[in-house]
Order: C-alpha cells, then sequence, then structure tokens
C-alpha cells in the first residue's frame, strides 16, 4: 500500500538533547512543538480506517523531499530555474530525518526502526515551506 502525504511546514532539524543544571535532559520545546504539528497535519491526510502500520512490517519511503521556501535575496531570474539544491545546514540524513520521523512515529507507523530504505531524498529551494512523503508498506 502506498501513501503520499505533504505538510506545509517548514522542515526542522533535530537539536541535541539539552540538559539541565542538575543533569536531567530534556528535548528542546522547539522540537516539541514541530513535532505535534507535524502529528496535526498528517491526521487529517491518512486514508478513512487507516490502521497503524504495525511493527515488524517493512517500510520503504519512495521520496522525501524536504522544501524551503526561496531566500528573499533570490532573483526572479534564480527562481525560475529549473531546481536548485539547498546546500548549506541543516545536514540531510541525520538532522532533518530524526525530528521528522519520529514525528511519525506513534500515528503512523509503531516504531521507525522498520524503515528499510530510504529512496529519493533531497533538500532544495522551492515556492513554500513543505515536507513530501511517498511511503510503501
Amino acid at each position: 500500500m502506498t501513501l503520499e502525504l505533504e505538510f506545509n511546514v517548514r522542515p526542522t532539524p533535530h537539536q541535541s538533547m539539552q540538559f539541565t543544571r542538575s543533569g536531567r535532559s530534556y528535548k528542546p520545546r522547539k522540537i516539541v512543538n514541530y513535532q505535534k504539528y507535524i502529528v496535526e497535519l498528517v491526521k487529517p491526510q491518512l486514508p478513512e480506517g487507516f490502521e497503524i502500520i504495525p511493527a515488524g512490517s517493512l517500510i520503504y519511503i519512495e521520496k522525501l523531499h524536504y522544501v524551503y521556501a526561496y531566500p528573499k535575496a533570490f532573483s526572479k531570474k534564480k527562481k525560475q530555474q529549473d531546481k536548485i539544491y539547498k546546500e548549506t545546514k541543516p545536514d540531510l540524513p541525520d538532522n532533518l530525518n530524526k525530528a521528522f520521523l519520529d514525528a511519525l512515529e506513534g500515528v503512523v507507523y509503531e516504531q521507525d526502526q522498520n524503515i528499510v530504505s530510504i529512496n529519493n531524498l533531497q533538500k532544495y529551494y522551492g515556492e513554500k515551506d513543505s515536507i513530501l512523503l511517498t511511503l510503501k508498506y
């Protein structure tokens, strides 16, 4: 089965755990709010009668695109180019995927450890901030 989802949100990288003065660790509020918002955006997009993908099912991500809105400094001519890849931070495989895929855990699939393949992973500039996801299970 295939799920195609679109999230109209600026991709946010996962930050390292923060520590209090007493040494307790916690997740930064920015990441907690981002992940809650991802959950709010995904629920209405799931097909009627959708059941969470159970643990042990293989999950293949066919497309995962992180789209950033064009910076104001980009000229109209530059915006007309085919695809302008974002070469600056955050790094693609680690930080961006961590926060996003963790947010979907418990809503779309039980365990993100069941993701066995990620194809067509990109980050680039576009008209608006968004995340495009296609997965098969």
